[in-house]
């Protein structure tokens, strides 16, 4: 009798195994005992992603937008010219001493500088010293920054070898420096080409072009 009893028992358990598995998981079983419901799985919200995207796609436009011209203002001891088409054209030169505030790419801040120059074309001697005075001003390594001809022309430490502008200074202090590469950049990135590898919210350009 004992023995008929649990088999009896043994079947069921197993049939009520078996409609509870008809009725839901597990998961949903043990969840129902404890008061809860089961996490819902879901496939990736594509809305979502989409949403992302397109974000993504014009906070890098406007980044790139902003490497196309750098420029800065101050004052100071000093006078110089140079005016540029790229490094291969350029002219002139001479000293300046000044306190500066501009902006450079993504970065924007206050800095001194100093600057010994002259020369023509690539027979063009610079001499620049740099210390950071608040901000974070793009570029600069370090908060003090003392470059010769050779680290300037080997690492594009100051202007772009392929940029255009001018710099002025007869106590006011002017510089504008387009960036031709970077202005590629930007209308080859609205075509999603990212030719200078400096999409994706990446605060520091790839390289000083």
């Amino acid at each position: 009798m004992g023995r008929m009893l649990s088999v009896a028992v043994l079947l069921l358990a197993v049939a009520g195994t078996t409609f509870a598995g008809e009725e839901g998981t597990n998961e949903g079983e043990l969840s129902k005992q404890a008061g809860t419901r089961p996490a819902v799985r879901r496939g990736d919200d594509k809305g979502d992603g989409l949403l992302t995207q397109t974000r993504d796609y014009f906070r890098n436009r406007w980044y790139d937008l902003l490497d196309i011209i750098d420029f800065s203002f101050g004052a100071g001891p000093g006078f110089l010219v140079n005016v540029r088409a790229t490094k291969i054209f350029q002219l002139v030169g001479g000293y300046s001493d000044a306190w500066q505030v501009g902006m450079r790419g993504r970065s924007f801040g206050v800095w001194r500088e100093k600057r010994h120059e002259a020369g023509i074309s690539l027979l063009y001697y610079q001499k620049v010293s740099r210390e950071r005075i608040t901000g974070w001003v793009e570029s600069f390594r370090s908060e003090e920054m003392d470059l010769d001809t050779s680290e300037v022309y080997a690492n594009n430490n100051d202007r772009a070898f392929t940029g255009v502008g001018v710099t002025v200074h007869a106590g006011i202090f002017v510089n504008v420096n387009v960036r031709p590469m970077q202005a590629l950049d930007f209308i080859l990135g609205l075509m999603t080409i990212d030719m200078l590898d400096d999409d994706n919210g990446k605060l520091r350009r790839n390289k000083d072009l």
